[in-house]
């Protein structure tokens, strides 16, 4: 069950990476029927390739996605923010890190494409993870005043903490509350991922309490904490904890239940155990990541050694 708990750890982390996404980014305009989409060619049998086509086929990371935007000017089209944002989300799911951070580079340079801050926390967390720390940091100690807010501050935050560096994420916390920027719960589940991770388990209650003061858990935060259930096999704290969930009507995910599952065989609740799978294959889609496969497996596995 140890390698369960990993997995399901990996999963919450694999929500709460998305979670600085799209948290960071500005929506982008619907598209009107009929428009070309960055990842497929259009629907019309002309084979017409995209601009998201040619940059996600850049396999080599020796390949310049900035040659490739700039011939796509040269042919005559027009580049988009809201595309290019779109191909950099594409890109960061592939881990295609130096693409996407080519194609934040290339976007600041051009006048006629207004950045927002979102658009720096992207590009503060693709340059840590193509760069280092060190030049994250650069970046955001050169960014002009009125974009060090919550989004790019969050994005160094993750940074801090996908580093370990304990000393600069109490600093940046505390800077953080004294600029109002907590009021939503991504900071806070950062810090609930560190403490995990460190195997400090004893400052969750505290981070949980300063989250609750300044805003409401989301699901990440609850699979957070159930996480730490399901390590130490607490049962009881998990099933208040689903309770809180349903009273605040914060929708539980496939993690959520697979935490829920692993904690009800470890305790030999079979039938609370099958209802739960239940509910984790409800919420089971094409786009949830690999780990749910292995999940899975280590469920059925468990179930069955337990059943016999």
């Amino acid at each position: 069950m140890l390698r369960l708990g990993r997995r399901s750890l990996a999963a919450v982390r694999y929500f709460s990476a998305t979670a600085v996404a799209e948290a960071s980014k500005v929506p982008a305009p619907s598209l009107a029927p009929g428009a070309i989409t960055i990842a497929t060619r259009k629907n019309t049998g002309t084979g017409k390739d995209t601009l998201g086509r040619s940059l996600l086929s850049l396999v080599y990371t020796k390949r310049s996605a900035v040659i490739t935007i700039n011939k796509w000017k040269e042919e005559g089209h027009v580049v988009r923010k809201y595309e290019l944002n779109r191909i950099v989300r594409e890109l960061r799911k592939l881990k295609r890190y130096k693409h996407a951070l080519e194609v934040c580079e290339w976007m600041t340079l051009q006048q006629d494409i207004k950045l927002v801050e979102g658009d720096y926390a992207v590009h503060l967390d693709l340059i840590a993870k193509v760069r280092g720390i060190n030049s994250a940091e650069k970046f955001f100690e050169d960014l002009p005043y009125q974009m060090k807010g919550q989004p790019t501050c969050t994005a160094l935050l993750h940074t801090y903490v996908q580093h370990k560096d304990s000393s600069k994420v109490e600093a940046l916390m505390a800077k953080m509350s004294e600029c109002g920027f907590l009021k939503y719960p991504l900071p806070f589940n950062h810090m609930m991922s560190r403490y995990i991770s460190n195997d400090q388990l004893q400052k969750l209650p505290g981070i949980l309490q300063e989250l609750k003061k300044n805003t409401s858990p989301d699901i990440i935060t609850y699979n957070l904490w159930l996480t730490t259930c399901n390590s130490q096999n607490d049962i009881i704290t998990a099933e208040k904890i689903i309770l809180e969930l349903k009273k605040r009507k914060v929708d539980p995910d496939w993690v959520t239940f697979s935490l829920l599952t692993s904690l009800y065989l470890k305790n030999s609740r079979h039938e609370d155990a099958s209802l739960s799978v239940k509910e984790m294959e409800k919420r089971v889609s094409k786009k949830s990541p690999c780990c749910l496969f292995f999940n899975y497996q280590s469920l059925y596995k468990s179930w069955e050694k337990r059943r016999c």
